[in-house]
């Protein structure tokens, strides 16, 4: 299993996992965080909602870094 804690700390596994140097991470991230809030969510149908937005599962990958180094 990764441990991305420790990958997003050392910069040699951060550049044999990524291809990026964690000084090039840090910079991505403000970007990729924005584009995420951005980020409008199409919905499948147009029928009126039955739960409010933000019910349902929660993400698994919470923090912006995490998201940002699985994509």
């Amino acid at each position: 299993m990764l441990n991305i804690e420790r990958i997003l700390g050392d910069d040699r596994l951060m550049r044999a996992m990524t291809g990026l140097n964690l000084r090039a991470f840090n910079a991505l991230t403000p970007a990729f965080s924005q584009a995420l809030l951005d980020a409008e969510m199409p919905r499948r149908s147009n029928a009126p909602r039955q739960c409010a937005p933000g019910a349902g599962r929660k993400p698994r990958l919470e923090m912006v870094e995490h998201k940002l180094f699985y994509i």
